[in-house]
């Protein structure tokens, strides 16, 4: 739907006497998007200061002006569309007012419910009702003053104006302001660039923190197209990675110009929202003006198909534990990570992969992935967009040479590294012990050797649960491994830590990726023993779980697991399984019995260890003095330039001696 007439830029600022004047220096600017601040609707003596502060640094210019509603109320309180309290329906009125008497058609408020992480996390599905009865509200309070309602799209992360960190489960899809549209037809929109690209961004890395499965139909395209006919505003910045919100064009990674002129055909107002260092200042609002100028008056553009992609056969695989995602500690993690250089051992696998895409939104400077198996990293560099490509290798390179691990990271310099690599099937580890002692020790022991002569501050070892009793080789290999990371912290003195994994849900080789395959063919799950009791974890939750093991290793601890994960027997996974692929009925099994080396049941803490408190949402330090027996017995007869062979029979008669891998007495 065009408007009909050429879309009108807007600058922004707050209704105060300096901003004002300082926004309209300069060139003839055609007008002002004002937003409200909490003070400004705090009582009508208020808001009249605020209308006049407006006339004053006005008065007797031809401008368009419209206005926002603020994002927080007088009493410190969010806005939050599940709750119409009275402060809220006063301030409402008030913000409708505001927009009435200054001329402004349209009065905009953000379609959300701001959470801090831990009440996210333990948050009931919204109340509609409640929401329902806001908006109703809102748009009553706007249309009785004859301004239009526009609710707008929200940033995955909620940071702008407001301290702190939040989230909302609301408000950051398009089908979101679609559905509220359909509901309360008089409420129209108001479309921001910036939040949709970050919302996508988002969701690419860790969906299911919005209920979504992946980042498909969420291009900023495609959000023009579901919204344009009902938007009256666009609020156009440039988007980074996260958290990078409301830069100036072409600071980004948004190709804005064709966007910008495909919202022109719809909208009546676009306001150059960029944030300005200061904001009593704004340079880069009115060079994004000028951009947008030019960008309306280009040629008219066809809207952009999104790139076709394969289906998605993923699956919401927290549904299936029946528990929201961890929260990630995303201005911690931005802090850690972003403009850092990173590598990752193992980095072709599922874990990596997705560790890679988080860390590429965290805008890590440069992101090296290496890994001996040529399929799994062919996938990976072409899992990543285009765009990202610039900052990730792909390097081909095996652990177990430790020469060419310490050549890579020496060329890498990365801040930290994330081991990954590692042999993990149980069973195999009984037939080919050899194998797993030349992979998940010797190699082990090169990465960090590697680490320790390149001058590597971090670096994050992943464990498992099996690690915690090491009643197989497998666990007493990746107990070795947690053992080896301490003994290389205590050595060298830098940070060091291992992680201890539990099972990853949809992971590449897992069970759950068989029954989910198993599940959609319609044919019988093939299970070891319906009362096997294991640990279960979601992707998103082992990505947190790493990249918060990289900030618990700065703060010196050496061995940290999940906080409290989802203990279930294989049978219920299975029926969980069966049901979320839409089978609904009982799932047919197919026993096939124990594999060698497996236990009826694992524990995560093992004898002499604790689990200390959450110290990030969905990880936990574990406390207890960490064995030094067995890499001191290693080191001691490892030849240093030995052969495979000779370097193997070390590990191996390490790994046979009782007593040698126990934990160490509290």
């Amino acid at each position: 739907m065009s408007t009909g007439s050429a879309p009108i830029p807007l600058l922004k600022a707050a209704p105060e006497p300096e901003q004002i004047a300082e926004r309209l220096d300069g060139c003839p600017w055609r007008g002002l998007e004002l937003a409200l601040a909490p003070a400004d609707v705090a009582d009508d003596d208020a808001l009249a200061r605020a209308v006049e502060a407006v006339r004053a640094g006005t008065d007797g210019r031809e401008l368009v002006l419209t206005a926002e509603a603020p994002v927080a109320w007088p009493s410190g309180a969010f806005v939050r569309v599940d709750r119409l309290t009275d402060e809220a329906r006063a301030c409402i009125e008030r913000s409708a007012e505001f927009a009435r008497t200054i001329g402004s058609p349209v009065l905009t408020i953000h379609l959300y419910a701001p959470m801090a992480p831990d009440e996210l996390r333990d948050a009931p599905p919204l109340d509609e009702d409640a929401v329902d009865g806001f908006l109703r509200f809102f748009a009553e309070a706007c249309l009785e003053r004859g301004v239009s309602p526009l609710i707008e799209n929200v940033p995955p992360v909620l940071r702008m104006r407001m301290g702190g960190v939040f989230f909302s489960p609301i408000g950051g899809h398009w089908r979101d302001l679609r559905v509220w549209h359909a509901r309360i037809p008089e409420l129209r929109f108001t479309l921001d660039t910036s939040h949709a690209a970050l919302f996508r961004s988002f969701a690419a890395v860790y969906p299911t923190l919005f209920g979504l499965t992946s980042d498909e139909d969420l291009e900023l395209g495609r959000y023009v197209e579901e919204l344009g006919p009902s938007t009256e505003v666009a609020h156009v910045s440039d988007a980074l990675g996260l958290l990078g919100e409301g830069l100036p064009i072409g600071a980004g990674s948004l190709e804005l110009d064709p966007v910008v002129r495909r919202l022109g055909d719809f909208a009546r107002f676009v306001v150059a929202e960029i944030n300005e260092p200061n904001p009593a200042r704004s340079p880069e609002m009115k060079a994004g003006y000028r951009a947008i100028e030019r960008a309306l008056a280009a040629a008219p553009v066809v809207p952009c198909r999104a790139r076709r992609r394969l289906p998605s056969e993923r699956l919401d695989w927290s549904q299936v534990l029946g528990r929201r995602d961890p929260v990630p500690a995303v201005l911690e993690l931005q802090e850690r990570f972003g403009g850092r250089r990173v590598a990752l051992t193992g980095g072709g696998g599922s874990i990596g992969r997705a560790l890679t895409a988080f860390l590429g939104g965290l805008e890590s400077e440069r992101i090296v992935v290496l890994d001996s198996h040529e399929a799994s990293l062919t996938a990976a560099r072409r899992a990543i967009e285009p765009a990202q490509l610039a900052r990730v290798s792909h390097v081909l390179c095996d652990i177990r040479d430790g020469a060419r691990v310490e050549r890579v990271l020496a060329d890498a310099r990365p801040d930290v590294v994330f081991h990954l690599a590692a042999y993990k099937h149980v069973d195999w580890a009984e037939l080919y012990p050899e194998e797993f002692a030349d992979t998940n020790l010797q190699g082990s022991w090169n990465v960090l050797r590697a680490a320790d002569r390149v001058g590597i501050d971090t670096v994050v070892v992943a464990s498992t649960d099996k690690a915690a009793l090491g009643a197989g080789v497998y666990g007493r290999t990746k107990r070795f491994m947690e053992q080896l990371t301490a003994f290389a912290a205590r050595q060298g003195g830098a940070h060091r830590t291992a992680v201890r994994f539990v099972n990853v849900l949809g992971s590449a080789g897992s069970v759950s990726e068989l029954f989910l395959r198993q599940a959609r063919t319609g044919i019988p799950l093939t299970v070891t023993d319906t009362g096997m009791v294991r640990y279960w974890m979601t992707m998103p939750h082992a990505v947190t779980l790493a990249a918060h093991g990289a900030l618990l290793a700065g703060e010196g601890t050496l061995l940290a697991g999940p906080a409290d994960p989802v203990s279930l027997t294989v049978g219920q996974l299975a029926e969980r399984i069966w049901r979320q692929a839409g089978r609904g009925d009982e799932p047919e099994l197919e026993l096939v019995g124990i594999r060698p080396g497996e236990t009826m049941s694992e524990v995560l803490v093992g004898p002499g260890e604790e689990l200390e408190p959450e110290r990030f949402q969905g990880i936990a330090p574990l406390a207890g003095e960490i064995a030094m027996a067995a890499p001191a017995w290693v080191l001691e007869r490892l030849p240093e330039r030995g052969t495979r062979e000779e370097t193997r029979a070390v590990w191996l008669e390490a790994l046979s001696r009782p007593g040698l891998l126990a934990p160490a007495a509290r």
